[in-house]
């Protein structure tokens, strides 16, 4: 996990927010997608949305791996 160090204890604290970061972020997505199809959204901002969703998801995952030594 990156340099960081963290217990198992910490490990797994970090591993269930990560989860709960990412179940966030899709329900978010829905609720966009519910809004496009209310043509309240354009399909353009939607699309932006979700490739922004996506990079937090990479982004947070990427945080997390072990870095080469």
């Amino acid at each position: 996990m990156a340099d960081f160090k963290f217990t198992s204890r910490e490990k797994e604290e970090v591993y269930r927010l990560i989860i709960l970061l990412n179940g966030s972020l899709q329900f978010i997505v829905l609720r966009l997608e519910e809004m496009a199809k209310a043509k309240i959204l354009s399909p353009k901002y939607l699309k932006e949305m979700r490739e922004l969703t996506e990079k937090v998801k990479t982004e947070m995952g990427a945080l997390l791996e072990p870095k080469a030594k």
